[in-house]
């Protein structure tokens, strides 16, 4: 099974490298259809074994766009990664015609159609449920008007207060593209709209921090102060390991004492989440602290410790990393390997060609 690519659709190439959100596949996709799976991934032989072909056979429960010969097509999969089929369940199926690409030209009297949804972009759920089907109904809407910003900012506010997660999600990827519009840098209604989620629990913790990335640096907006209120909240360890990856780098004093008070954490994966958060220049005034935490009993916490202290590399941090290499600690010895590969980037920069 080949890979296809999931870049935007005007410029299909052979290998996946990207996300193609729900947008890019009702641009790209020549027949798009609610089915239902009706089998698992199956393989298909030519009698004379000369050649062979995984598939999947679906029963087409509503056709969105373009047309099909049935309602029951057998369709082969053409993507990075076995599409994860729930037998019984619908998805939205985007499909286009075998006989059309030259290097499946063979298997077209045996499967008409294609499809390039791979591992993740199943677009599958459990019944059928009205909000999918007419989000992409709407997004054939906008792109048969031209695309405008306004209308595809709407859809993308409508889809992240949609009660389906599989469109939420959808659409922070299209929010990212939305940021780079300039439209998007004036549009103070959308940005206060988008605070307001990230303050609210409409949506999940990690929509909400992609909220705040997606407005960190657009005039007036504090993504501090947003990463901090969620961080106040009543987290799940998950949650909570969340924000404080999305706090790495900060230079922000109170996040940086968050981060330190995180490392008194009963759970040892939070503490060793927040040695990794703070494991750039920003964290170098918690060098002491970070030290500490190498005696840690879990080793997971104690291995982050020295990796942190690692890539601060102040000359106050690799002191500390020798004091720790040179104890009986059970992480001397990664401290001594790390201190080694430290002074020898160190000395191959001072010795390279100015």
């Amino acid at each position: 099974m080949s890979a296809a690519s999931l870049g935007p659709p005007a410029s299909l190439g052979h290998v996946v490298y990207g996300r193609r959100t729900l947008s890019d596949w009702t641009a790209g996709s020549r027949v798009i259809a609610v089915a239902r799976i009706a089998s698992p991934l199956q393989v298909w032989s030519a009698p004379d074994g000369s050649d062979h072909q995984e598939y999947f056979s679906v029963e087409v429960v509503e056709p969105l766009a373009g047309t099909l010969p049935s309602t029951s097509l057998d369709v082969f999969p053409h993507a990075e990664g076995e599409p994860r089929l729930r037998v019984g369940a619908t998805m939205i199926l985007f499909l286009d015609p075998t006989a059309e690409r030259a290097e499946f030209a063979h298997l077209a009297g045996r499967f008409p159609y294609f499809t390039a949804q791979g591992a993740g972009q199943e677009w599958i759920f459990d019944s059928i449920r009205r909000e999918i089907p007419d989000a992409v109904l709407a997004w054939r809407r906008v792109q048969r008007n031209g695309g405008a910003y306004a209308e595809r900012r709407d859809l993308v506010l409508a889809q992240l207060e949609s009660p389906e997660p599989l469109l939420r999600a959808d659409a922070i990827f299209e929010l990212t593209r939305l940021r780079s519009a300039p439209e998007m840098a004036a549009d103070e209604n959308l940005q206060k709209r988008l605070a307001l989620l990230v303050a609210s629990q409409r949506i999940e913790i990690p929509r909400r921090l992609a909220l705040i990335k997606i407005l960190e640096g657009l005039p007036g907006y504090d993504a501090s102060t947003a990463l901090l209120d969620l961080a106040g909240g009543d987290l799940t360890s998950a949650d909570r390991i969340a924000v404080i990856r999305s706090c790495r780098g900060s230079d922000d004093s109170r996040v940086l004492a968050w981060l330190a008070a995180q490392l008194d954490s009963p759970e040892a994966p939070v503490r060793a989440a927040a040695l990794t958060a703070l494991a750039s220049p920003q964290g170098a005034p918690l060098a002491d602290r970070i030290a500490r935490a190498a005696a840690d009993p879990d080793q997971r916490v104690a291995r982050a410790a020295v990796a942190s202290l690692a890539t601060i590399a102040t000359p106050a941090a690799l002191a500390r990393l020798e004091s720790i290499a040179a104890s009986d600690a059970p992480v001397a010895p990664q401290a001594a390997a790390r201190l080694r590969r430290v002074r020898r980037g160190q000395n191959d920069r001072s010795a390279s060609p100015k």
